[in-house]
């Protein structure tokens, strides 16, 4: 991936940019997929990216991975965020 697809996924996602860092709102995480030389790397749950050169660091609740931003092939997002969310009970 190049950084402007980088910019572009993240951008379709509805992720933020905020000082520098990609922060997904409120309950939503992402998933980055990985791929190199045949074998590939799902990063899960995670919460905070940011670019360091040609890496990416992802950070997850228990992890912080950094990866080559050229083996990320497919990011996605899951969970609503709090604006998804609907009040218990009955009624709108």
């Amino acid at each position: 991936m190049t950084p402007a697809e980088f910019d572009a996924a993240l951008k379709a996602l509805d992720i933020p940019a905020k000082a520098g860092a990609y922060v997904p709102p409120d309950g939503v995480s992402l998933t980055l997929h990985v791929a190199s030389g045949g074998s590939s790397l799902a990063i899960g749950r995670v919460e905070h990216l940011r670019l360091a050169g040609d890496l990416v660091v992802a950070r997850s609740p228990k992890t912080t991975t950094a990866v080559l931003l050229a083996g990320i092939v497919a990011m996605g997002r899951e969970g609503s965020g709090t604006e998804g969310r609907r009040p218990a009970g009955f009624g709108a």
